[in-house]
């Protein structure tokens, strides 16, 4: 029993194209709740590294540097795994959020010793230690990004903010000198600060496009925005050509001396988002709640009886001859109502009722929405003349007006319980009245398919729907995959909240079993779709086992409605930290028989390379002969990466070595060619064919192959005549 589907690219008019639908990631957002800056479980904290830890005091939403301390203090942290950096596509954009308050003192100022910005090293692993550094001890001197040096004046007195792009290789320090922003941007309205005012200040990259990163940095307090500058880089900004920055994971402040800032900043969150211009799609199985619903009336229709009904029989005929036969088949959608849920699959199958020899093709068509004829009909009342869309005059077409073409079906050599199924998903979001119908004509030949009353229940016609979850969805890792176990993280997309202030927080279970009460549970948000996979998210389970499936499932609380709760669904995926073996056949050979000096004989060596993970334990490699037309060959030391074949007959050979680790298997093939003569081999290798003087097939046309050619005929008389006067 074959199984068929059948992709459509019929443009339907009645789908309209929707437009990107940006995504908010929130990589970051600490506010320093435990009064802690030691533990990193992104996105909630990140471990904050300083430059002189006697200077800085810790609270509950508090993390204050005092700068009488020191003529410079540093600080950095990161907001994404060490080696995976966040990467901006084209219309991204990556939004730095820092709410800080001035205390104790502030100063008349001009100088810009407030400096912070995005970076990442390409070289070099995250540093993770408080040292008093502004190049990470030397690591961070190719280190590039985008950065905005700034002042914190009393007034009267002030400047404006300058954003840049730091050049690397130009100093070691990422912020300690300007001369690693040459052509740095000053803009704005200067900036006078007052003392213990809250203050919000933003840094955003935005890609334009390939090769333009717009940067913006804004200073605002509770009235609005105080001063902002933006800078445009297409790759040369500043004089230097190496384009534009995409990569971060890096957030570096500087802050030189009390009088250019302030004698305390006192930080209260900081916050990295993502935001993805455009959605990108999802390329795991879609996930979601499947419905099968069953055709609720079908029946064919003939021409040569248009007004008398064809329910005598169990099959749905369709036929293009004098004959002519089309079939109807109609669902009911019942509670299924494509207007209040999201449908993300649809697909129409019928099955083959009788064999049906040969390569034949058959039509599939939808009436349309608003097709209204006869629409009640029913397997005893259809006819040829009221059928819903049909084309009376026609054998083989319908009303085109009425209905819309799916797709053509091939049936080739087909048996009994063939199934074929089409993509009608535009049909079923174009549904206004729960009644879906659907036409089978235009066969090139006699064809008969299964009724929805069919015996068999498994043959009769069908929809099946898959509607997306309410709740959470598009889970990473996809549903059901393997992945290794340093997964780092699950992720998902939120649903939308009910109103737009409202905001969507989550519990993530993970376990081995599906259900709840025996999985560990950690709650976030807001808004949040991605939580790291460690044991203080899921202590039972935040060390994951090879060899295990491990379920998960997110439930989202929705803080605009009650009630909020939507649950979500289960997904599963299963550790497997082995991988196949790596194997290499070599490269193919050619030689021919005596090639070594033996006569009528050659042996040579298969030079076979492989390697593996060493999971699960030891492996073993094998050449086996492929049975093909070659004479057999005996191969010696089979279970090594090096064999030798001795061949004593001409002929194409091929052999295959396959590595085992006990778990999988991975396999590769060369080919050795062996020709009689190095000239045969040659010609077994290129195919080319011989030169048409070439009688001997030596491979060079010369003059003993024009005495073979005088000699075939030597003195052969065919005069039947005189006999050539002899």
């Amino acid at each position: 029993m074959k199984t068929t589907f059948i992709k459509t690219c019929t443009v339907w008019a009645l789908v309209a194209a929707l437009g990107g639908v940006c995504a908010a990631d929130v990589l970051l957002n600490d506010a320093f709740a435990d009064g802690s800056r030691s533990e990193t479980n992104l996105p909630n904290e990140s471990a904050v590294w300083i430059s002189h830890p006697d200077g800085v005091t810790m609270g509950a939403g508090s993390l204050a540097f005092d700068q009488t301390v020191s003529s410079s203090q540093k600080m950095w942290t990161y907001f994404a795994p060490n080696q995976s950096p966040v990467s901006l596509a084209v219309e991204d954009k990556l939004i730095v959020t820092i709410e800080f308050t001035p205390r104790g003192a502030l100063y008349e100022t001009t100088s810009k010793n407030f400096r912070f910005g995005l970076f990442h090293d390409p070289t070099d692993d995250q540093y993770h230690e408080d040292v008093n550094s502004d190049d990470g001890n030397g690591r961070w001197a190719d280190s590039t990004g985008y950065a905005v040096h700034f002042p914190l004046s009393s007034g009267p007195g002030a400047s404006n903010a300058s954003v840049g792009k730091r050049i690397a290789g130009l100093t070691t320090s990422l912020l300690g000198s300007g001369s690693a922003y040459p052509g740095i941007s000053s803009g704005g309205a200067p900036i006078i600060a007052s003392l213990d005012t809250p203050y919000t200040l933003t840094f955003e990259l935005e890609r334009l496009a390939a090769d333009q990163m717009q940067v913006t940095f804004t200073m605002a307090d509770a009235q609005g925005v105080l001063s902002t500058q933006s800078i445009l880089d297409n790759g040369s900004f500043g004089g230097h050509d190496v384009g534009i920055y995409t990569e971060f994971d890096h957030l570096f402040f500087r802050f030189s001396q009390a009088s250019g800032t302030a004698d305390v900043l006192d930080f209260h969150r900081i916050q990295v988002e993502h935001i993805a211009g455009q959605e990108p799609p999802y390329e795991g199985t879609p996930v979601g709640i499947p419905f099968e619903i069953v055709a609720v009336e079908s029946c064919r229709t003939e021409i040569q009886e248009p007004d008398i009904n064809r329910t005598d029989s169990s099959k749905l005929s369709v036929r293009s001859d004098e004959k002519a036969a089309k079939s109807w088949i109609k669902f009911d959608l019942g509670d299924l109502d494509p207007n209040a849920v999201v449908i993300k699959k649809a697909t129409f199958t019928v099955t083959l009722l009788e064999p049906k020899g040969g390569s034949n093709t058959v039509d599939i068509s939808a009436v349309n929405d608003d097709c209204r004829d006869n629409i009640d009909w029913t397997e005893t009342s259809i006819t040829w003349n009221n059928a819903p869309g049909n084309q009376t005059d026609s054998q083989e077409n319908l009303n085109p007006d009425k209905t819309t073409f799916i797709a053509t079906v091939d049936v080739i050599d087909g048996l009994m319980g063939d199934s074929f199924t089409v993509d009608v998903l535009p049909m079923i979001q174009a549904d206004t009245d729960g009644v879906v119908q659907f036409v089978l004509h235009n066969a090139s030949a006699l064809l008969n398919f299964c009724t929805h009353d069919y015996a068999n229940p498994d043959y009769r016609p069908v929809l099946n729907i898959l509607v997306a979850p309410q709740g959470a969805d598009n889970p990473v890792p996809y549903d059901g995959v393997r992945v290794s176990t340093d997964l780092a993280a699950l992720s998902w997309k939120n649903p939308e909240p009910n109103e737009p202030y409202g905001s969507i927080y989550c519990d993530v279970y993970l376990g081995a079993e599906p259900n709840r009460p025996q999985m560990d549970k950690v709650s976030i948000g807001p808004d949040m779709s991605s939580v790291a996979i460690n044991t203080t998210h899921f202590p039972n389970f935040g060390n994951l086992a090879n060899k295990t499936t491990y379920y998960w499932i997110v439930d989202c609380f929705d803080d605009s409605k009650d009630p909020g709760l939507i649950e979500g669904l289960v997904w599963s995926f299963y550790t497997d930290d082995n991988q196949p073996p790596l194997v290499d056949a070599g490269a193919d050979q050619v030689v021919w028989l005596g090639m070594s000096g033996l006569p009528d004989q050659e042996t040579i060596t298969l030079y076979g390379a492989t390697s593996d993970d060493g999971l699960p334990g030891p492996y073993t490699v094998l050449w086996t002969q492929q049975d093909d037309d070659a004479p057999p060959v005996a191969i010696v030391n089979a279970d090594q990466d090096l064999a030798t074949v001795t061949f004593t007959e001409r002929g194409v050979y091929t052999f295959t070595l396959t590595a085992d680790d006990g778990d999988k298997q991975a396999f590769d093939t060369v080919r050795v060619i062996v020709g009689d003569t190095p000239c045969e081999a040659s010609h077994m290798d290129s195919g080319e064919p011989y030169l048409p003087g070439d009688i001997n097939q030596d491979c060079i046309v010369n003059l003993e192959d024009f005495a073979i050619l005088l000699s075939l005929n030597w003195l052969i008389c065919t005069d039947t005549l005189t006999d050539c006067g002899l």
